[in-house]
């Protein structure tokens, strides 16, 4: 009976040492928003006051999918030795997950010993999901505002454009639109004035004498109102003759070739072959086209 004691007990006496100075394993999840198919991370510590090593054993689970395991070398820091695990994991859906199962094989001095770690627990979000946060909110009301800017900015450009198209027309119009100018409608009354106001002065010969008196005649047997119609002719007259020798200076050529370019201007033949022969062939004789303009005008 004292041979099996003393066999137990150099046995388990070993296994009591190591449990008494067994270092911890600790296990945690890198926090994170995570969606399916993103890698997640699981940190195992071992911290402890003698050398050990550990190794994790992970169960497989169909709807996280293990990626890869990295140890770190053992190092001691402030007075104990210190290991760490990283596990990559990908889950392949939506929803809360719970990881057990996890193992640790713990090994020192020769001894080594399965501890189990506690569970994990952690959700993973869905791409349907609702932004509900203060960032998607700010953005949406950023483009909202960019929306609105880029709106104000395409009508301030359209009402530039026609501005400038109804300026553009404006200046055209102006450019583009004749001068008025003043022009006088010359007559034959406005011919004897320049011939007069051009004529030598020479004595009357005998023929433009009985010319003057027969004229003189016919004025005496005019009625009253014809008498009238003269005098107002005649200031008519003398009004164009001042603007003609003051402000145009036309002479009795060009009043005469104006004359002839008048269609609505009715005279006699012989009149007109005068005329002809004044503008066209430089042959004027004062006399002749005078007498014959007066005869004109008393028809």
């Amino acid at each position: 009976m004292q041979r099996h004691i003393l066999f137990l007990s150099a046995w388990l006496l070993p296994l009591f040492t190591f449990a008494d100075v067994a270092p911890e394993v600790s296990l945690r999840l890198i926090e994170g928003e995570y969606l399916p198919g993103d890698v997640l991370e699981l940190e195992a510590e071992m911290r402890g006051a003698d050398y050990a090593e550990f190794e994790l054993h992970v169960p497989t689970n169909a709807q996280c999918h293990f990626v890869a395991q990295t140890s770190e070398p053992v190092r001691y820091t402030e007075g104990e030795y210190l290991q760490r695990v990283l596990l990559l994991l990908q889950p392949t859906r939506a929803g809360d997950f719970e990881l057990n199962g996890i193992t640790a094989t713990i090994v020192q001095g020769g001894t080594a010993m399965d501890v189990t770690l506690p569970s994990v627990l952690f959700s993973v979000a869905s791409y349907a999901a609702e932004d509900t946060s203060e960032a998607a909110a700010e953005w949406g009301a950023g483009a909202s505002l960019l929306a609105q800017a880029s709106n104000n900015l395409r009508i301030i450009i359209a009402v530039l454009f026609i501005v400038l198209m109804v300026v553009w027309w404006l200046l055209r119009r102006v450019n583009t639109t004749p001068v008025k100018t003043t022009e006088i409608e010359l007559g034959l009354s406005d011919l004897i004035v320049a011939l007069e106001g051009n004529a030598p002065s020479f004595p009357p010969s005998e023929a433009d004498e009985r010319q003057r008196r027969r004229e003189a005649d016919e004025r005496q047997r005019r009625s009253e109102a014809d008498e009238r119609q003269r005098r107002s002719e005649a200031d008519e007259r003398q009004r164009r003759s001042v603007s003609l020798h003051g402000s145009s200076e036309l002479t009795s050529m060009m009043i005469a070739e104006q004359l002839l370019e008048r269609a609505d201007l009715s005279m006699s033949s012989a009149l007109r072959e005068e005329l002809e022969a004044a503008v066209y062939a430089n042959r004027l004789d004062s006399v002749v086209l005078l007498q014959l303009l007066r005869e004109e005008v008393q028809r």
